[in-house]
């Protein structure tokens, strides 16, 4: 039995919930190539070994240790550990042996003999093994198995998302991921104490170990009283996020060009008091403080029409996404590599780092958006969605949504309702 906090993430209200769809063990594995019979997965160790009369002795790699000095030191002769260099990087790099990975040594009981096998642990998933089971070597690369459970989070946001989800032991990723899936429709600079969240998402676990999150397959965010949806659907050449009228979350431009919360420090005006020039005049973009060298995003794809420094503006980018919509990134300390007229740049690429450059009283981001050549607010323009599911994929896209639905109700009400954190017994 296992005690699975999901959900200790959200400040002041959290209702957290486990809920169902793990994917469960296989009740056996075969221990090796040449062994048929079947055991019992009490038996087997964590890559599917057989644990018995054999001595398996873990170490861990040391700094400048190389697969050769791991040989070394078990007594292969130079000639052997050539010949098994030889045959291993034809299947891995060795060069990604680090300091600090483990490896376990299988050894026959009451014996002083060379190794039997050998399993490099790349990582909690991935492992390489060098089986002598059959008097020659045999390495090959596998996987432990990966299994994954649904839960579902809710809770009021204190500060940010991110901020709030770190400062009570949750995953920083699922704020990431959720920022992603909203980032079209809501400026995550301008989320307030009070506004709330509901996500359905997957928990990773490895033998019975939390390995990370998954997939997010459905959300809900409510910002300012208006409550946003969003749901998973993967059907043919249809993949992403959709509202309830199947309607693509994705729109040509992101609503700001930073991955994580920063501060406005001056809106978009026509008429604001500039703060070096000491006089009134329009301000057609949005400043955003933050810290010097913060990556700078494209908020859309698009290919790039001026990138350098052009007086006032400091070093600056300015990308034109289509016939109708422009953006500009000015004030940058420097520019993204590869950045220069006429390369094209990608939605959410990185073009650029937060700087101070040309006429600016400190570190931040003026962006501006023009339609049509003219500048708009980028804190309120609305844009159209990028694409939708077609008629003829609707009612399976309705299927899809109603069982995430369905999830998401059985935990409580919708995102904002007030609890108190909740430990979920899980048993595997």
């Amino acid at each position: 039995m296992r005690i699975l906090l999901s959900g200790v993430l959200l400040g002041f209200s959290l209702l957290a919930c486990t809920s169902q769809s793990k994917t469960p063990p296989p009740s056996d594995r075969s221990t090796s190539q040449d062994t048929v019979d079947v055991l019992d997965a009490s038996q087997l160790d964590a890559f599917g070994f057989s644990s018995n009369d054999v001595e398996v002795e873990e170490r861990t790699i040391k700094r400048n240790e190389s697969l050769y000095l791991i040989l070394d030191k078990l007594d292969f002769s130079p000639r052997e550990i050539f010949s098994i260099s030889n045959k291993a990087q034809k299947l891995v790099d060795l060069k990604s042996m680090r300091p600090g990975q483990r490896y376990h040594i299988y050894t026959e009981s009451d014996t002083v003999s060379s190794p039997d096998r050998i399993v490099w642990q790349k990582n909690e998933m991935e492992y390489v093994v060098f089986d002598w089971q059959q008097d020659s070597l045999e390495v090959y690369k596998a996987v432990r198995p990966l299994y994954t459970e649904t839960s579902v989070t809710s809770g009021t946001i204190n500060n940010s998302l991110y901020q709030t989800i770190s400062h009570n032991g949750g995953s920083p990723l699922l704020a990431q991921k959720m920022a992603k899936i909203f980032g079209w429709q809501v400026d995550f600079f301008s989320i307030r104490s009070g506004d709330s969240f509901k996500t359905l998402y997957e928990n990773r676990y490895v033998d019975d170990e939390f390995y990370g999150v998954g997939d997010v397959l459905a959300a809900e965010l409510r910002h300012r009283d208006k409550l946003f949806r969003a749901y998973y659907f993967s059907s043919g050449e249809i993949e992403g996020f959709f509202n309830e009228e199947g309607e693509s979350v994705q729109r040509a431009l992101l609503k700001a060009p930073f991955e994580y919360d920063h501060r406005i420090s001056s809106p978009f005006s026509k008429n604001r008091m500039h703060p070096t020039l000491n006089r009134r005049r329009p301000h057609n973009g949005v400043d955003y403080a933050a810290p010097y060298g913060t990556p700078i995003l494209s908020t859309g794809s698009g290919v790039i029409t001026r990138a350098g420094y052009r007086g006032a503006s400091g070093n600056m980018v300015q990308v034109k996404h289509n016939r109708t919509y422009q953006t500009a990134y000015l004030h940058l300390s420097k520019f993204a590599k590869g950045i220069r007229p006429g390369v094209h740049v990608d939605q959410g690429q990185v073009i650029g780092y937060v700087g101070s450059t040309g006429r600016s009283t400190g570190p931040h981001l003026h962006y501006e958006v023009k339609r049509n050549n003219r500048a708009i607010n980028p804190l309120t323009m609305d844009l159209p969605s990028s694409t939708s599911i077609p008629d003829s994929m609707m009612a399976e896209f309705k299927e899809v949504k109603k069982a995430y639905e369905q999830q998401l109700d059985s935990q409580g009400g919708e995102a904002g309702e007030e609890g108190v954190i909740t430990y979920n017994m899980s048993g595997r």
